[in-house]
């Protein structure tokens, strides 16, 4: 049991048991009041009920069987020592009475002398027993008016007192036993309450300690702590935004040593189906500048999807256009590109920076899972906004890495781009080798304006002319290569020749006359020529030395005499 567990229930135990103590304590000092109370108010009615009969006896003129009178009050009226005494006024009057009519303690003179009940109680562990002396006092009130018999007394003198002893044991007796059930149901109490306190509060005090433990090691910098609790209150609640902060700051600083947006686009896919229970998204980043939108990550089939959500102009998605969400129920076909009959969906857009967006695009056939989503779009965007500034590192990086792989005068990507290409792919390629014939000429008759004119025209026509996922690069100075992907060599020279024909054709200004160049090119495949890539890039080379030395303007594949010469 943790420290703060041990002292809440210290302190319940505490507070609980004092306040039995204090129960009991309470409860005793009551009886014991009350017990004196029962006491005297039945010594006050016996001392009413003597001298009702005293007097009684005085009128009807038997005072001579008071005596017996007397005996049959202490008998019946469960009294001890009960009897009389008579003032000096009455003595004068009436002579001194018995033996028993005289005075015995210093308890019953205090009285006579201040006309005032008092009382002794006496206790041992066997009996209670309290000593009340009670006056009797003149007035010509009473009926009978004492005045009358008692002509030598006036008003508010003592005639006379009477002292008795009452056992007040048995209302002791019950008092322990009243006090030994109540003690017997608090303890029975206490037990209940710190078995209840055990089973509601003990996952209270465990979800303090948990939260403590998550706080100081997030305050530390980690934030792997999870805090498990069964509660479902506010407390629960409490529990669980802690353990999404934790998630989110874990995810955040997992992505910061990512190397790629790739990778942390599958983090946030990853986060969207485990998390969220979401199962058909797609991610569509978004480029301003080229006006363009793709999809970057689809968590289904391309078929279940629209096909104009890929390849289509950035304007043309709505959440982009409008910077906000869009969600299909609000009107029938929102959004045309988007729309497809027996979906519902809901498109949330995500700047990076001013020149790239995100768009998350949730499918559902259900509108009830979209309206869940929709309630829990709060906690999605705190992932795309915690990653916004990482991603927009790595697409800066991209930038920069893309602009280190391509040439600043075409556009292109340059040599450097190229050892990495072909070193990392094991697919059949062809490689074509192309140089501009005579292009020192065009430098030194119309100088390295027009010279570069020529370069960029032969860049924008080589990107024009290849699709897919060929690639066209510059090689350097006036040497290109294109590399064509799972192509025969056969189909390759026909588009190879296709291309120096084409080129031959295009004339470029130089402010004096118009002009043409012709282009040669070398070729040689990969696997077939050979399987190492540097050697088929030396072979195309081989090839096109051949064409430049056999008449230019031609396309060359290499054979393997061509290596031996």
């Amino acid at each position: 049991m943790s420290s703060t567990s041990s002292k809440v229930f210290f302190l319940i135990f505490i507070m609980l048991s004092s306040l039995t103590l204090a129960t009991i304590i309470n409860v005793a000092l009551n009886f014991r009041t009350f017990s004196k109370e029962v006491a005297i108010d039945k010594a006050n009615s016996i001392a009413e009920s003597v001298r009702d009969g005293l007097t009684a006896h005085m009128v009807n003129g038997t005072m001579d069987k008071r005596e017996l009178f007397l005996e049959n009050m202490i008998k019946h009226q469960d009294v001890q020592n009960l009897h009389l005494f008579r003032s000096k006024n009455v003595i004068k009057l009436f002579g001194d009475g018995s033996n028993q009519e005289q005075i015995y303690s210093e308890l019953e003179a205090k009285v006579v002398n201040t006309a005032q009940s008092s009382f002794l109680l006496k206790e041992t562990s066997d009996s209670a027993i309290i000593t009340i002396v009670i006056p009797y006092i003149a007035t010509k009130y009473s009926n009978p008016n004492c005045l009358t018999c008692h002509t030598n007394a006036k008003e508010g003198d003592v005639l006379g007192v009477i002292s008795m002893d009452v056992e007040i044991a048995y209302i002791r007796a019950n008092s322990i036993m009243i006090i030994f059930k109540i003690l017997l149901i608090s303890i029975v109490f206490l037990i209940i309450a710190m078995f209840l306190a055990k089973h509601f509060i003990k996952p209270y005090i465990k979800l303090f300690d948990d939260l403590e433990e998550g706080i100081s090691k997030a305050y530390r910098g980690d934030f792997s702590h999870y805090v498990e609790t069964n509660l479902s209150d506010e407390a629960g609640k409490v529990a669980s935004r802690l353990n999404e902060l934790s998630e989110i700051f874990r995810f955040k600083k997992t992505i910061e040593l990512d190397d790629n947006k790739e990778i942390i686009y599958n983090r946030l896919a990853h986060i969207l189906m485990d998390n969220f229970n979401i199962k058909n998204f797609v991610f569509m980043e978004i480029d301003s500048n080229k006006q363009t939108r793709e999809v970057v990550y689809t968590s289904r089939e391309k078929d279940n999807l629209p096909e104009d959500m890929f390849g289509s102009q950035a304007n043309d998605c709505r959440a982009y256009r409008t910077d906000g969400d869009v969600l299909s129920t609000e009107f029938y076909q929102i959004c045309s590109t988007c729309f497809k009959e027996g979906c519902e969906f809901l498109c949330i857009p995500f700047n990076i920076n001013e020149d790239y967006s995100i768009v998350l695009h949730i499918r559902s056939n259900s509108v009830t899972e979209i309206e869940k989503i929709k309630y829990i779009e709060p906690i999605i965007k705190n992932y795309f906004e915690l990653a916004q500034p990482i991603l927009e590192s790595k697409y800066l990086m991209n930038i920069l890495k893309e602009k280190s792989l391509k040439d600043g005068l075409t556009g292109l990507y340059n040599r450097r781009y190229l050892e990495n290409l072909i070193e990392n792919t094991d697919r059949q390629y062809v490689v074509l080798m192309i140089d501009i014939d005579l292009f020192k000429s065009v430098n030194d008759t119309y100088g390295h304006d027009i010279g570069d004119k020529v370069i960029i025209g032969l860049s924008k026509f080589l990107q024009n002319s290849i699709k897919g996922s060929d690639v066209a690069i510059r090689y350097g100075g006036e040497e290109f290569i294109v590399i064509f992907y799972g192509i025969s060599i056969d189909n390759a020279f026909k588009i190879a020749d296709e291309l120096r024909d084409s080129f031959s054709k295009i004339y470029f200004e130089t402010g004096e006359e118009n002009i043409r160049k012709t282009i040669s090119i070398g070729m040689a495949t990969f696997n077939a020529d050979s399987t190492v890539p540097m050697q088929v890039i030396k072979y195309a080379d081989r090839a096109l030395y051949q064409a430049k030395n056999t008449g230019r303007n031609k396309v060359v594949i290499f054979k393997n005499n061509m290596d031996n010469e």
